[in-house]
């Protein structure tokens, strides 16, 4: 094979992994019907980043989607603009402040290019997520969520931001998603038919395993009803459902993230692991059929959380953590 011909290859394995190429600037029309290759006075188009890892699709200013590819696996997620404060609000509620620069856009502080963007960038549907009824399901769960509960007689309260769908799905059809902890750390989620139950799997503690499994009110703004469960994984032990006594999608402008210190994550899981202890001594007839089901959904999770490449996809997720 001459070098031209591998040049050629390389080319176009790495435009279909990442699933996105820039391209030469055309010109941008403006509202006086002039044309124009100085300024973008519309952001409707397709865009992507500098490195070619994250791809944007600006169908209008009501849907704007954007996408990034790690492993064969796509990960996107989506927003609106709003022309009266110059803000990209995406679905978590995180927002990106858009300025124009010639013919680019500047997200913040991240530079996009006008662009192809290849259907590997978007595996889900064609004009509308309506065509997709397993897409339009893993939407509800995003959100930046607080939940409380009472572990052997200590409250707690965890916020877990739910950014992105991934394209690996479950038996039922259902999407996997993927969001991050308050320490930063990828965090996995979806739905299950069967249930009609959402959940998320924080796996990142050294000693333990936060499972949240949820119904979603009629609004999405808020649980119906759910459990926290906790993994022990010294001991591979799963604990029986305690009642979440709340939660909700909760929002700030700007959001102030709580990034806790390593040495309170110790501290709670210490916490964590002393009422564990305490359960694990009771008796087993708390075990419920919904507690095994739950245990089996978390091997799921776990699995999906253990083969991510967690590094490029933190790198994704933190683009919504900017405000």
């Amino acid at each position: 094979m001459s070098i031209y011909s591998k040049l050629a290859v390389f080319i176009i394995l790495f435009t279909f992994l990442v699933g996105c190429q820039a391209k030469t600037p055309t010109s941008k029309s403006t509202d006086s019907g002039t044309d124009t290759d100085t300024v973008t006075t519309s952001y409707v188009g397709k865009w992507v980043n500098s490195n070619n890892t994250f791809g944007l699709d600006w169908k209008s200013n009501s849907f704007i989607y954007i996408c990034t590819r790690i492993n064969n696996v796509t990960f996107a997620g989506q927003g609106s603009y709003s022309s009266s404060n110059t803000r990209l609000t995406w679905w978590d509620g995180s927002y990106d402040s858009v300025t124009s620069s010639g013919s680019n856009i500047i997200l913040t502080s991240t530079t996009y290019s006008p662009a192809v963007l290849y259907s590997t960038c978007n595996p889900f549907w064609t004009y509308s997520t309506s065509e997709n009824t397993y897409y339009t399901n893993a939407a509800k769960i995003m959100g930046y969520w607080k939940f409380v509960f009472t572990y052997n007689g200590t409250t707690y309260t965890e916020y877990y931001s739910m950014s992105a769908i991934m394209s690996t799905t479950y038996s039922d059809g259902n999407y996997y998603t993927a969001g991050t902890n308050s320490g930063a750390d990828a965090v996995t989620g979806g739905y299950l038919s069967s249930s009609g139950n959402y959940d998320i799997l924080d796996a990142n503690p050294n000693l333990y395993s936060d499972h949240f499994v949820f119904s979603i009110n009629s609004t999405s703004t808020g649980i119906s009803s759910g459990c926290y469960y906790f993994y022990v994984k010294a001991t591979s032990t799963y604990s029986s459902c305690n009642t979440l006594t709340s939660g909700q999608k909760v929002y700030g402008t700007p959001r102030t993230y709580r990034i806790i210190s390593e040495n309170d994550k110790d501290k709670k899981a210490l916490q964590k692991q002393k009422a564990m202890t305490k359960l694990i001594n009771q008796s087993s007839t708390r075990i419920t059929a919904e507690d095994i089901n739950a245990y089996k959904r978390y091997q799921h999770l776990l699995r999906i959380h253990n083969s991510t490449e967690k590094e490029p996809l933190k790198r994704f997720l933190h683009s919504f953590r900017k405000n």
